[in-house]
């Protein structure tokens, strides 16, 4: 009974669409789904972890049939006195018959009988030799907090700690025989916010340490990824004298950076594959959309014939060219999907999905635009409309956080519910944002609520002109810095928008440096505060300027002030005094604390209750028009022969 309760979930999974439905609450919060999938080496097996609601199983497929087999489901574990829930949640193939399962707090074997073997540390990062698929030497955390690693012989157990110099390891590099022979570090002063960032080279694995450059916390620095068979070379990642990262060699007898080996004048490079087998494999840049690069003839024509096939998709892929391919597909209207992809005979078959729940629903695409601010700079920005209709509709200017941070092309489960009951959304992607190149990273230093708070006034009045926005009808929606800038959206342009809604938001810039979060306490964070908002000892006036808390009398439009009851990033008493603010000036203010969570949402129940409340206070100040949700989906036609399996119900 208990494998059927696991897979009782899948008997929507391959159900037919005869009519979409409007995306509902319930359908996008629910996380039952497979949410991880591995190919074996030998392409015989798929090692998945699958949520049935309630519990995580460690589920094997038979690539033959795609017949399911629970292996393992999570259980009540404990790690000295500390008892928690041990459940599957990453999975590393050690090789044909066995398993390693990242549990959460521990790290453990497995083989397809389901039987337990070797206890491995705290978590696996995985294949210390990626070019030996089969051998049984993984790289493991052996205490996550402190950055540990472990060389581990997944089949005896026996261990091989690293020894580093001291400080923090911020990243690391290791040789094809999985050796720790780089990395790079953080250490701070004692007395003083000053820290410094320095990289650090073996010239073996047996020999000392040494350093090979320091920099500042704020410099631009590089840092090592891999370390080849080339004696004094390095492969580094930097974006030192460009504006976005690439992958370089390093030249450690020069102490410099030599050739590009991949690099974007515009885009990042995100990850690459096959540096181990001596030529880049892959690359994947990280643009609006992320593009895939094979260097690989084989690989990139499986590539083709998968995004052809299931096209306006990002399409993973892993296995062999020349035989079984596992293929994870996701966009912006699919949380995701797994496929089988049989190259010798051609045919795809569909076998999971992330979120069975909204395979009926009609989801809206993220389109892709920009618009000029101010001063010219060009703005990126996504935007997803309600309906196709030509009418203004209302909107909601969804901000992102950090700020050095960004919204990505994909399923974005606060998008989609918002669209699905009639508002259009605006993510602009404001100056300061991240992925976008160094100068325009750099442009927001300092411009908390001056030119990245215009660049999203910009991209509002841009939709309003283009007769996409109702602008009797728009709300200003973000969370943590996203959270400010909807506040201080209030003050700065009272006259733009009818309602905003701040989501564990800052309230007040000064405040923010003394408000006794998780930030404060930590001298980098400090440092990173002072580099890119500014100095709280001599530009407390400027704070003061743009900070919400201390213009509260301006805010003309009602406020939905939502925080985390134990939020230690920014602290519920940022929300606690711009409540007593608005109160205090008679401004219409609505307040909900959400019980045990911190800085964001973790519970479904508060997701719940985060939703509903949003909705209601949308529906009261900008009053969407339901008549305009209904949308009809479009399902690409794969233009391989394509199977749904049913024998993964």
């Amino acid at each position: 009974m208990k494998l059927l309760f696991l897979f009782v979930i899948w008997s929507c999974t391959f159900s037919s669409i005869s009519q979409a439905e409007q995306l509902e609450i319930e359908q996008a919060i629910d996380s039952r789904g497979m949410t991880y999938a591995s190919l074996s080496p030998n392409g015989k097996y798929i090692a998945s972890v699958i949520f049935n609601g309630t519990n995580y199983g460690l589920v094997l497929y038979d690539t033959e049939t795609l017949t399911p087999r629970l292996l393992t489901s999570g259980g009540r574990g404990r790690v000295g006195f500390y008892t928690y829930t041990k459940a599957p949640r990453e999975i590393t193939w050690v090789d044909n018959d066995l398993i390693a399962v990242n549990y959460g707090l521990v790290a453990e074997t497995i083989d397809l009988q389901g039987k337990k073997g070797r206890e491995l540390g705290e978590e696996v990062i995985g294949h210390a030799e990626p070019s030996v698929p089969t051998s049984p030497n993984l790289l493991v955390y052996t205490d996550v907090e402190d950055g540990d690693v472990a060389l581990v012989n997944a089949r005896t157990g026996i261990k091989t700690k690293f020894s580093t110099p001291r400080g923090k390891i911020l990243r690391r590099a290791f040789d094809r025989h999985g050796q720790l022979r780089a990395v790079t570090l953080v250490n701070s002063a004692f007395w003083k916010d000053e820290s410094i960032i320095s990289n650090w080279y073996k010239k073996s694995a047996n020999a000392d340490w040494e350093k090979l450059a320091e920099f500042k916390i704020t410099d631009e620095y590089w840092s090592p990824v891999y370390v080849p068979d080339e004696a004094n070379q390095l492969i580094v990642t930097s974006r030192i004298d460009r504006d976005t990262y690439a992958l370089f060699n390093y030249d450690i007898a020069q102490h410099a950076l030599t050739e590009m080996l991949a690099g974007h004048p515009t885009q990042d490079i995100l990850s690459f594959s096959g540096l181990e087998q001596s030529a880049l494999e892959r690359v994947v840049t990280g643009g609006m959309v992320p593009q895939q690069i094979w260097f690989d003839a084989n690989w990139a024509a499986v590539q083709q014939a998968v995004d052809k096939a299931l096209p306006n998709h990002i399409n993973k892929l892993s296995g062999d060219p020349k035989g079984n391919v596992l293929i994870h597909s996701r966009s912006d209207t699919d949380p995701g999907s797994w496929y089988l992809f049989d190259t010798l005979n051609g045919t795809l078959k569909l076998f999971a999905h992330r979120k069975p729940s909204v395979s009926n629903a009609t989801m809206r695409p993220m389109k892709i635009y920009s618009y000029k601010a101010l001063d010219g700079k060009e703005i990126p920005a996504f935007l997803t409309l309600a309906n196709d209709n030509a009418k203004p509709m209302p909107m909601v200017v969804l901000i992102h956080g950090g700020p050095t941070a960004r919204d990505y092309w994909t399923w974005d489960e606060e998008v989609q519910i918002l669209a699905a009951h009639g508002y259009a959304v605006f993510q602009p992607q404001f100056r300061g944002s991240t992925g976008f190149g160094r100068r325009f990273e750099e442009a927001g230093f300092g411009q908390w609520g001056r030119a990245m708070q215009d660049d999203i006034t910009a991209g509002v009045n841009d939709l309003i002109a283009q007769g996409v926005a109702d602008p009797a009808r728009i709300c200003i929606v973000g969370a943590s810095y996203g959270g400010y800038a909807a506040l201080w959206g209030l003050v700065k342009t009272p006259d733009l928008y009818q309602c905003g809604v701040s989501f564990a938001g800052v309230s007040d810039i000064e405040y923010m440096f003394h408000d006794g979060s998780d930030r404060v306490g930590q001298k980098t964070a400090r440092e990173w505060m002072l580099n890119r908002i500014g100095d709280v000892n001599t530009e407390k006036a400027k704070f003061d300027e743009v900070s919400p808390l201390k213009h509260a009398d301006k805010i003309h439009a009602p406020v939905l002030l939502i925080h985390g009851e134990l939020d230690q990033r920014v602290p519920i008493s940022h929300a606690e005094k711009m409540k007593d603010a608005l109160e205090r000036h008679g401004k219409k203010v609505e307040w909900l604390v959400l019980e045990d969570e911190g800085h964001g949402i973790f519970y479904t129940r508060n997701e719940f209750i985060y939703y509903n409340t949003l909705l209601a206070f949308l529906d009261k100040y900008i009053a969407q028009d339901k008549s305009n949700t209904v949308s009809e989906p479009s399902t690409p036609q794969p233009a391989l022969a394509t199977q749904n399996s049913d024998t993964a119900r």
